[in-house]
């Protein structure tokens, strides 16, 4: 588990207050509920740039339930004890997908940098050598962190693929 101190960051100065306490931490089949509520939570808009459509609650809720919580990775951003941002990598073999969502009052502080960069880290550490991300072509922060991650995007379309392939840590041989 890693404690974050976002507090030097704009959006968090309100006066009297002290900055929120962020903690990141792997998530497992007991936070399920949570990470439905965090869904459930997004906005209309955010809920269509997460899952590239329109979804019902029935539908998220469903897709929570269903996910491999042995087998997939996810991270969750906590703050003040609340569930704010996701990052999700879907494993097959050595290659996946990932995913993120951070509720709107929390967008634009480096939350979904931060879920990406611990996906990447935790990719390397078993063994994925490539990660894709899709989005819709519309959202500018998805582009923005494929982007800054050293992904390749493809062509403009209504949803852009965007993959990164991870080196091998230091000391490890490169895979074949």
């Amino acid at each position: 588990m890693a404690r974050f101190n976002f507090g030097r960051n704009l959006f968090w100065r309100r006066r009297g207050t002290a900055p929120p306490s962020v903690v990141l931490r792997g998530l497992t089949r007991r936070d399920q509920a949570q990470h439905a509520a965090h869904l459930l939570r997004l906005s209309r808009e955010d809920r269509r740039s997460r899952f590239h459509v329109m979804t019902k609650d029935e539908a998220v809720e469903a897709y929570s339930r269903g996910l491999d919580w042995q087998h997939d990775l996810i991270f969750g951003l906590f703050v003040d004890g609340v569930l704010r941002g996701v990052g999700e990598m879907i494993r097959q073999g050595d290659t996946a997908e990932i995913s993120l969502s951070v509720e709107a009052p929390w967008q634009h502080g480096g939350f979904g940098r931060t879920l990406a960069l611990a996906l990447v880290l935790a990719a390397r550490r078993v063994g994925v050598t490539e990660i894709s991300m899709s989005f819709l072509s519309d959202n500018r922060s998805m582009r923005a962190l494929a982007r800054d991650l050293g992904a390749v995007s493809g062509p403009l379309a209504p949803v852009i693929e965007s993959v990164k392939i991870i080196p091998p840590a230091q000391g490890q041989p490169a895979p074949d």
